[in-house]
């Protein structure tokens, strides 16, 4: 009778652990593929459109929990659009002199089914990169620093719908 119970606890025990498991905190997302359009740009820094884009694709491949996929293939559709860009003082000395910048990036993004143009989520993000005015680049560190931030939104609101 003991072993019975042993034997019935162990069963239990083991066919509890092998529900679902996904790196996904909320589990799976609306859709497991995502075509990423090339984001427009409606500001005079004629790159971000392209490193947007890009960024975001890497941020997709590296995650691995939404595939991205050719048009024809994916379920969904992300299109996004750069709808502001500056480049602001962030920071002074004792003598007025700027002493970090700060890059600020507003980014207008949805995703829609693909074939139906159904919206899944539409929002606007922001995102500021700050750097060092003295030892770093407005083209360098303060785009990717703010590129990187917006990325991570962007990512978060697909895959993690918390």
């Amino acid at each position: 009778m003991k072993r019975l119970v042993v034997q019935a606890l162990l069963i239990l025990i083991i066919v509890s652990g092998c529900g679902p498991y996904s790196f996904s905190p909320s589990g799976k997302s609306a859709f497991q593929s995502v075509y990423v359009a090339q984001f427009e740009n409606n500001t005079i820094q004629y790159e971000m459109g392209d490193r947007l884009t890009d960024a975001v694709i890497d941020a997709f491949v590296l995650d691995n929990t939404v595939q991205v996929k050719e048009s024809d293939k994916a379920e969904a559709v992300l299109n996004g659009t750069v709808i502001s860009y500056r480049r602001d003082p962030h920071t002074f000395d004792q003598q007025d002199n700027v002493t970090k910048y700060a890059v600020k990036v507003s980014l207008r993004v949805k995703i829609a089914k693909a074939n139906t143009e159904d919206i899944i989520w539409e929002e606007t993000f922001y995102a500021e990169g700050v750097y060092d005015a003295n030892t770093e680049t407005e083209e360098g560190e303060g785009q990717d620093r703010v590129i990187s931030l917006l990325t991570a939104d962007i990512l978060d609101k697909t895959t993690k719908s918390w």
